[in-house]
């Protein structure tokens, strides 16, 4: 509707304004540059990918998205890429070429089976496997790098399950209050939204994810796989959180630091009781 009030084309030069502080904001087109190329833009009823008729994911969103969530090969490649990225599980090589991959390989039909893959698994792909059919290098690498990302902390096992409004400060946030995904789950919406920087958004959000039957098992599968879902020591019951010595400090980390990622270090200090803040402010400790 915006794009025909302001009557733009597909092919047109327009003038664009910063508005606010940044935003580039588009007044309308240059008539006078058009060659007669130009053609009107035509909403999609179909998804590009699958095929799928497109539709608002609620009534009263302005937005439309395919609703073949879990099957949509563009969906479900976004979605492995994004749970490989540094801010959710790192596994390295895994990124959209790879993702694509294993999808059109029949590897995997969603993200449930990621670590479960082994050697012979593997051996059905085109990136990972050499003309001899053996394991290449970058296979030896996402073999080994699954692995690893099974131990990883509670927050980016949130963030690799990409659950609407749930990124990696909400993630921290809700690991350092539960602790487990078990805990997590049992909370209620009401619980969660109390959770400082939270808020009832998120947690309807977090809550409605596991109202589906395909998430769900994405969960019990990488529990089953080995993944860890919970930042105690199960062995031995005792408590493996480290102590709360910046409890009540907000911190704000910039430049680098010898040892530690960006995240890995927003992560530290949330574990310790801290608030991880992206900018300095008066609250700054």
């Amino acid at each position: 509707t915006e794009i025909k009030r302001k009557g733009v084309l597909l092919g047109d030069t327009v003038v664009i304004r910063k508005a606010g502080e940044i935003i580039p904001e588009v007044l309308g087109p240059v008539v006078e540059k058009r060659d007669g190329t130009e053609r009107e833009y035509i909403f999609p009823t179909f998804c590009p990918a699958c095929g799928t008729r497109l539709a608002p994911a609620k009534e009263e969103d302005a937005d439309w998205r395919c609703p073949n969530t879990r099957n949509c090969p563009n969906q479900l490649a976004e979605r492995l890429t994004y749970l490989a990225g540094r801010k959710a599980f790192d596994i390295e090589v895994l990124g959209e070429k790879g993702a694509f991959d294993l999808i059109r390989s029949g590897i995997l039909t969603d993200e449930a089976d990621l670590f479960d893959l082994d050697r012979e698994k593997l051996s059905a792909s085109k990136v990972y496997t050499a003309k001899s059919g053996k394991i290449n290098s970058n296979g030896e690498k996402l073999l080994n790098n699954i692995a690893a990302a099974k131990e990883a902390p509670l927050s980016r096992v949130l963030v690799g399950l990409s659950i609407r409004h749930v990124g990696s400060t909400a993630s921290r946030a809700l690991a350092a209050r539960y602790r487990s995904m078990d805990a997590l789950r049992a909370a209620t919406v009401e619980d969660i939204a109390e959770t400082e920087g939270i808020g009832s958004t998120i947690a309807q959000s977090f809550k409605d994810w596991f109202e589906v039957d395909w998430h769900v098992n994405i969960v019990e599968a990488w529990t089953a796989a080995g993944v860890r879902m919970a930042d105690e020591l199960s062995t031995s019951g005792s408590d493996d959180r480290p102590s709360a010595t910046l409890e009540g400090l907000t911190v704000v980390v910039t430049g680098s630091l010898e040892g530690f990622t960006r995240d890995g270090a927003k992560e530290a200090i949330v574990s310790r009781g801290g608030k991880a803040a992206g900018s300095v402010s008066r609250k700054t400790s």
